[in-house]
Protein backbone atom coordinates (compact mmCIF):
# COMPACT_ATOMS: atom_id res chain seq x y z
CA UNK A 1 0.00 0.00 0.00
CA UNK A 2 1.27 3.42 -0.69
CA UNK A 3 2.63 5.61 2.08
CA UNK A 4 0.44 8.15 1.80
CA UNK A 5 -2.60 5.81 2.34
CA UNK A 6 -0.89 4.18 5.67
CA UNK A 7 -0.59 8.09 6.75
CA UNK A 8 -3.96 9.00 5.88
CA UNK A 9 -5.33 6.32 8.95
CA UNK A 10 -3.85 8.63 11.58
CA UNK A 11 -6.51 11.31 9.87
CA UNK A 12 -9.96 11.84 12.05
CA UNK A 13 -12.45 9.39 10.43
CA UNK A 14 -16.24 9.87 10.73
CA UNK A 15 -18.02 6.99 13.04
CA UNK A 16 -20.96 4.90 11.14
CA UNK A 17 -23.26 2.89 13.05
CA UNK A 18 -24.89 0.79 10.49
CA UNK A 19 -22.49 -1.37 9.54
CA UNK A 20 -20.58 -4.44 11.47
CA UNK A 21 -16.76 -3.91 12.94
CA UNK A 22 -16.01 -6.72 9.95
CA UNK A 23 -13.36 -7.87 12.04
CA UNK A 24 -10.03 -7.19 13.04
CA UNK A 25 -8.16 -4.91 10.45
CA UNK A 26 -4.57 -5.90 9.52
CA UNK A 27 -2.83 -2.87 10.33
CA UNK A 28 -4.47 0.16 12.37
CA UNK A 29 -3.58 3.53 13.22
CA UNK A 30 -1.44 2.80 16.34
CA UNK A 31 0.99 0.27 14.14
CA UNK A 32 1.07 3.37 11.37
CA UNK A 33 1.78 5.60 14.50
CA UNK A 34 4.48 3.15 15.60
CA UNK A 35 5.74 2.84 12.24
CA UNK A 36 6.43 6.80 12.07
CA UNK A 37 7.75 7.17 15.27
CA UNK A 38 10.61 4.97 14.16
CA UNK A 39 11.61 7.50 11.03
CA UNK A 40 14.09 9.56 11.32
CA UNK A 41 13.62 12.54 13.23
CA UNK A 42 14.02 15.12 10.39
CA UNK A 43 12.92 17.04 7.12
CA UNK A 44 12.05 14.05 5.68
CA UNK A 45 9.72 12.93 8.33
CA UNK A 46 7.69 16.56 8.96
CA UNK A 47 7.41 16.19 4.93
CA UNK A 48 5.51 12.80 5.16
CA UNK A 49 2.84 14.57 7.80
CA UNK A 50 2.57 17.76 5.91
CA UNK A 51 1.22 15.89 3.06
CA UNK A 52 -0.77 12.65 4.39
CA UNK A 53 -1.10 14.04 8.30
CA UNK A 54 -2.02 17.87 7.77
CA UNK A 55 -3.59 17.80 11.70
CA UNK A 56 -0.19 16.47 12.81
CA UNK A 57 1.67 19.09 11.12
CA UNK A 58 0.48 21.90 12.80
CA UNK A 59 1.76 20.60 15.94
CA UNK A 60 5.20 20.30 14.58
CA UNK A 61 5.55 23.18 12.29
CA UNK A 62 7.87 25.29 14.11
CA UNK A 63 9.94 22.21 13.87
CA UNK A 64 9.86 21.51 10.17
CA UNK A 65 11.17 25.20 9.71
CA UNK A 66 13.42 25.05 11.96
CA UNK A 67 15.29 22.03 9.99
CA UNK A 68 14.94 23.75 6.83
CA UNK A 69 15.84 26.88 7.98
CA UNK A 70 19.39 24.69 9.38
CA UNK A 71 19.76 23.09 5.85
CA UNK A 72 19.42 26.68 4.42
CA UNK A 73 22.07 27.98 6.42
CA UNK A 74 24.46 24.85 6.63
CA UNK A 75 24.43 25.11 2.87
CA UNK A 76 24.95 28.70 2.32
CA UNK A 77 28.14 28.79 4.97
CA UNK A 78 29.40 25.73 2.68
CA UNK A 79 29.03 28.06 -0.47
CA UNK A 80 30.72 30.63 1.47
CA UNK A 81 33.23 28.74 2.56
CA UNK A 82 34.23 27.54 -1.15
CA UNK A 83 34.27 31.33 -2.79
CA UNK A 84 36.73 32.37 0.33
CA UNK A 85 38.67 29.23 -0.55
CA UNK A 86 38.75 30.35 -4.27
CA UNK A 87 39.65 33.75 -3.28
CA UNK A 88 42.83 32.29 -1.43
CA UNK A 89 43.94 30.10 -4.58
CA UNK A 90 43.50 32.98 -6.74
CA UNK A 91 45.87 34.91 -4.39
CA UNK A 92 48.28 32.36 -4.17
CA UNK A 93 48.14 30.59 -7.69
CA UNK A 94 47.03 33.57 -9.93
CA UNK A 95 45.31 32.04 -13.09
CA UNK A 96 45.52 28.24 -12.43
CA UNK A 97 43.01 29.31 -9.44
CA UNK A 98 40.60 31.03 -12.16
CA UNK A 99 38.75 28.13 -12.94
CA UNK A 100 37.67 27.39 -8.96
CA UNK A 101 36.36 30.70 -8.87
CA UNK A 102 34.69 31.13 -11.60
CA UNK A 103 32.68 28.03 -10.12
CA UNK A 104 32.60 29.12 -6.91
CA UNK A 105 31.21 32.92 -8.03
CA UNK A 106 28.61 31.13 -10.54
CA UNK A 107 27.05 29.00 -7.47
CA UNK A 108 27.29 31.59 -4.78
CA UNK A 109 23.82 32.48 -3.12
CA UNK A 110 22.74 36.11 -1.90
CA UNK A 111 23.70 37.39 1.09
CA UNK A 112 22.37 35.60 4.56
CA UNK A 113 21.71 38.60 6.66
CA UNK A 114 19.71 38.30 9.90
CA UNK A 115 16.03 39.11 9.49
CA UNK A 116 14.16 41.72 11.80
CA UNK A 117 13.32 38.26 14.30
CA UNK A 118 17.02 38.26 15.23
CA UNK A 119 20.43 36.77 14.94
CA UNK A 120 19.25 32.97 14.76
CA UNK A 121 16.66 34.03 12.36
CA UNK A 122 16.79 33.65 8.16
CA UNK A 123 16.86 36.50 6.03
CA UNK A 124 13.64 37.26 5.15
CA UNK A 125 13.33 36.48 1.67
CA UNK A 126 14.82 33.02 2.33
CA UNK A 127 12.17 32.71 4.53
CA UNK A 128 9.78 33.12 1.98
CA UNK A 129 12.09 30.74 -0.30
CA UNK A 130 11.26 28.49 2.43
CA UNK A 131 7.68 29.09 2.47
CA UNK A 132 7.08 29.20 -1.01
CA UNK A 133 9.11 25.46 -0.93
CA UNK A 134 6.64 24.02 1.80
CA UNK A 135 3.43 24.90 0.29
CA UNK A 136 4.74 23.95 -2.91
CA UNK A 137 5.16 20.30 -1.70
CA UNK A 138 2.05 20.03 0.66
CA UNK A 139 -0.71 21.91 -1.77
CA UNK A 140 0.79 20.19 -4.99
CA UNK A 141 -1.03 16.75 -5.66
CA UNK A 142 0.71 13.31 -6.56
CA UNK A 143 2.01 12.62 -9.75
CA UNK A 144 -0.33 10.56 -11.79
CA UNK A 145 2.18 8.58 -13.72
CA UNK A 146 3.60 7.23 -10.93
CA UNK A 147 1.06 7.99 -8.25
CA UNK A 148 4.58 10.00 -6.15
CA UNK A 149 7.52 7.60 -6.24
CA UNK A 150 8.98 9.15 -8.78
CA UNK A 151 9.46 6.57 -10.72
CA UNK A 152 8.05 4.60 -13.46
CA UNK A 153 8.04 1.66 -15.50
CA UNK A 154 8.32 1.83 -19.54
CA UNK A 155 6.47 -0.74 -22.09
CA UNK A 156 9.33 -2.97 -21.81
CA UNK A 157 9.32 -3.25 -17.38
CA UNK A 158 12.13 -1.11 -17.15
CA UNK A 159 12.65 1.31 -14.35
CA UNK A 160 12.65 4.67 -14.85
CA UNK A 161 12.85 8.37 -13.99
CA UNK A 162 9.01 9.48 -13.98
CA UNK A 163 9.26 12.01 -16.91
CA UNK A 164 5.95 13.74 -15.98
CA UNK A 165 7.38 14.84 -12.92
CA UNK A 166 11.13 14.50 -13.25
CA UNK A 167 11.60 12.14 -10.55
CA UNK A 168 9.89 14.37 -8.04
CA UNK A 169 6.81 12.61 -7.41
CA UNK A 170 4.63 15.88 -7.42
CA UNK A 171 2.98 17.53 -9.72
CA UNK A 172 5.56 20.79 -10.19
CA UNK A 173 4.94 24.57 -9.98
CA UNK A 174 5.74 26.59 -12.96
CA UNK A 175 9.23 29.30 -12.37
CA UNK A 176 6.41 31.83 -12.28
CA UNK A 177 4.36 30.51 -10.16
CA UNK A 178 7.31 29.80 -7.76
CA UNK A 179 7.90 32.88 -8.10
CA UNK A 180 4.73 34.24 -6.92
CA UNK A 181 4.08 31.79 -4.28
CA UNK A 182 7.25 33.32 -2.24
CA UNK A 183 5.82 36.67 -3.06
CA UNK A 184 9.07 37.41 -5.18
CA UNK A 185 8.60 39.68 -8.55
CA UNK A 186 9.45 37.50 -11.66
CA UNK A 187 12.96 39.02 -12.89
CA UNK A 188 14.36 39.12 -9.07
CA UNK A 189 13.02 35.52 -8.76
CA UNK A 190 15.09 34.64 -12.14
CA UNK A 191 17.89 36.19 -11.33
CA UNK A 192 18.64 35.79 -7.74
CA UNK A 193 16.41 32.96 -5.89
CA UNK A 194 15.72 30.42 -8.33
CA UNK A 195 18.30 28.34 -7.70
CA UNK A 196 18.03 28.47 -4.07
CA UNK A 197 14.49 27.90 -4.43
CA UNK A 198 15.75 24.63 -6.50
CA UNK A 199 18.29 23.47 -4.46
CA UNK A 200 15.88 23.61 -1.83
CA UNK A 201 12.81 21.79 -3.22
CA UNK A 202 14.97 18.80 -4.08
CA UNK A 203 16.51 18.48 -0.93
CA UNK A 204 13.18 18.77 0.96
CA UNK A 205 11.91 15.92 -1.87
CA UNK A 206 14.77 13.56 -1.35
CA UNK A 207 14.57 13.76 2.24
CA UNK A 208 10.51 12.61 1.93
CA UNK A 209 11.34 9.96 -0.22
CA UNK A 210 14.12 8.71 2.09
CA UNK A 211 11.65 8.59 4.98
CA UNK A 212 8.94 6.77 2.75
CA UNK A 213 11.71 3.87 2.56
CA UNK A 214 12.38 4.17 6.39
CA UNK A 215 8.41 3.66 6.66
CA UNK A 216 8.23 1.26 4.35
CA UNK A 217 10.68 -0.61 6.32
CA UNK A 218 8.86 -0.04 9.69
CA UNK A 219 5.81 -1.16 8.59
CA UNK A 220 7.17 -4.54 7.40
Amino acid sequence: MHVGKRIAMLNPKNCRFDIGSGGIPEVVSEDVAHALGRVKAGIGREVLCLIWWPDGARLTAKDLDSYVDTMIRDEWHRRETAMLDAMLGVAMRGSRGQAAYATAHAERWPTLTPSAKGISALAEAYEQVRNGVLKEIADAGLCPDCSGRGMAFDDVGTRHECKTCGGEGHHRLSDRGRAKACGFAWERFRDSWMVVYDWVFQQCMDSLHAAEREFHRAMS
